[in-house]
């Protein structure tokens, strides 16, 4: 029998096997919000030993990834941890942020890391794709575009074909009309993981898990700015879940930025957090992100950028998660 391809260049071997993943993806989902009903747990691992010199220690960033994975989803080894969340056949993109490069960008050491833990998992090098829109922004970064040192791909994305008989290859916006997402998530990767990093943004307040996904992800528009990126970010979001399932969150606050985002033209608002946060929800972590540039921009005295960040209660009305501070838990482990 042939192997007939759909409109987004699936086979119907692919489309069974989504069908798999996306049931794992959804049995996995509960168990990581289980032990606490009420709360979000996102789980914060620090370490003072991030740093050699301006250089951030490999070893170091992936057993503070490695912690991580453990405390979030209750496994004693961290191969345990990642094959909870990831099986061997999996294709997988590492969604990372390179906006506010050269200053602030997803660390290599920590997309390194991640790509080492879906190894542990099983998953090939070759079917990890570590990627970014467009191909400038990997310009005055660390990364090199080709193949890394686990087989995986470096890629830029960018790529896309919108087509109204398959439905996950846009999203509806209210504001934008139809924007077509990136071929990677859609048709190359059964999974994503958001690595974003911690950072103010000068039109929505704090860029994030949310907005690493809607800005990073489609083809957008300058209007998809307007109103602060509300309702866009929320939109995006939601329908993306609808074309990639993204069982895990890696933060980037080895270092942080609390002025002059998304791209900052100096140094003086950039701090070393020495952290990573890893979650599962998407509108708890930036809540808890928008908290902390909140309060490193007073005690710098400059204005409140939470006001700004209205896309995060839209995303929790819609159901992407928490926004409550008072239902999210902060856990801090130390390596």
């Amino acid at each position: 029998m042939k192997n007939h391809k759909g409109p987004a260049g699936l086979t119907r071997r692919d489309a069974l096997k989504r069908i798999v993943q996306g049931v794992t993806a959804a049995a996995v989902m509960p168990r990581l919000f289980s032990s606490a009903i009420d709360k979000v747990r996102i789980i914060r691992v620090e370490s003072d030993r991030v740093w050699k010199g301006e250089q951030r220690d490999p070893e170091v960033v992936a057993a503070m990834i490695n912690r991580g994975i453990m405390a979030l989803t209750g496994k004693t080894t961290a191969d345990e941890a990642w094959k909870s969340l990831f099986s061997s056949f999996q294709h997988v993109g590492l969604k990372i942020n390179l906006l506010g490069r050269p200053r602030v960008y997803t660390a290599c050491e920590v997309a390194d890391a991640v790509t080492a833990g879906l190894v542990l998992a099983g998953v090939k090098g070759e079917n990890i794709v570590v990627w970014d829109r467009p191909e400038s922004h990997f310009g005055l970064t660390a990364y090199k575009l080709g193949r890394g040192k686990h087989g995986e791909r470096i890629e830029a994305g960018g790529c896309y074909s919108f087509c109204y008989k398959n439905s996950r290859s846009y999203v509806e916006t209210s504001g934008c009309g139809d924007l077509p997402v990136d071929l990677i998530p859609l048709t190359r990767t059964e999974a994503t993981i958001n690595l974003p990093v911690l950072k103010d943004h000068g039109i929505a307040g704090v860029t994030g898990a949310l907005k690493n996904i809607a800005f990073g992800c489609y083809h957008t528009i300058p209007q998809a700015h307007d109103d602060h990126c509300d309702p866009f970010i929320a939109e995006a979001c939601q329908g993306f879940t609808a074309v990639n399932p993204i069982p895990l969150i890696v933060l980037d606050a080895t270092q942080g930025c609390f002025a002059g985002g998304p791209v900052p033209s100096n140094s003086s608002a950039i701090w070393k957090e020495n952290a990573v946060y890893l979650a599962t929800d998407p509108v708890a972590l930036d809540r808890v992100c928008c908290l902390k540039i909140a309060a490193k921009r007073r005690a710098a005295g400059l204005p409140d950028v939470t006001p700004m960040a209205k896309h995060i209660e839209t995303a929790a009305a819609k159901g992407l998660g928490v926004a409550d501070a008072g239902r999210i838990d902060v856990i801090t482990l130390r390596v």
